[in-house]
């Protein structure tokens, strides 16, 4: 069984540990998305997760252990999950492009409470500037990568108009605000409807890639 915070494997004897660390972390993913930090309480993350009050004392020095634990989860979670499905895409940049883009919208990623989550966090990170790093931690390399690929991109398509930084930064952007879209608006904007778009937006970045980008759920327009 792999630790959740060093990531090193561990054996049996460590295994309830393990268990009773996720349990803990998950319900406390269920209680900031549906109270925020100031409603969370350690009584809520206990009794959602059924375990005493002692047993989180034993796992975690405060509930800022607690909370730091939970970010470094689901940052490593999404950080795992768009690298392994990089690694799995074609050679094309355009194609490993969109699997990044991909991994964003997957529904293991892309659901309600861990988005609802990931802009509690934010929401936090200029007072506690921990979160930063745990977030940081991750980030910067997903954004080098998509540096990388869009400059691949760009030598290759002759976009000579595009900068690789910028236009980074403009996938990066536009990832974050479908997310608060969904959060805002989640009968109208769906998942996939909301990944195409994504996908319809970089494909106006680079036309001739647009065969990579093409969405594969067509939107229809609700009649009003």
């Amino acid at each position: 069984m792999t630790d959740l915070q060093t990531g090193k494997q561990t054996g049996k004897r460590t295994a309830p540990r393990d268990v009773r660390r996720k349990q803990l972390i998950m319900a406390a993913i269920d209680s900031i998305s549906k109270l925020g930090f100031s409603g969370t309480t350690l009584k809520h993350v206990t009794e959602k997760a059924n375990l005493s009050h002692g047993v989180v004392n034993y796992h975690f020095d405060s509930k800022e252990a607690l909370y730091d634990a939970t970010l470094g989860f689901i940052a490593k979670e999404h950080y795992e999950m768009w690298m392994g499905f990089m690694q799995k895409a074609g050679p094309e940049p355009a194609e490993k492009l969109r699997a990044v883009i991909e991994a964003d919208f997957d529904k293991k990623i892309c659901a309600p409470k861990k988005m609802a989550v990931w802009f509690a966090f934010w929401g936090q990170a200029k007072y506690r500037p921990n979160y930063l790093k745990i977030h940081a931690r991750y980030d910067e390399e997903r954004f080098t990568e998509i540096g990388r690929l869009c400059s691949e991109i760009i030598r290759e398509g002759n976009y000579s108009h595009l900068d690789p930084n910028r236009t980074a930064r403009t996938i990066e952007a536009l990832i974050d605000g479908l997310w608060l879209t969904m959060m805002l608006y989640p009968s109208d904007a769906k998942r996939l409807q909301c990944r195409d778009d994504c996908f319809g937006t970089i494909a106006l970045l680079f036309p001739d890639h647009v065969k990579d980008f093409a969405p594969s759920h067509p939107v229809t327009c609700k009649k009003s």
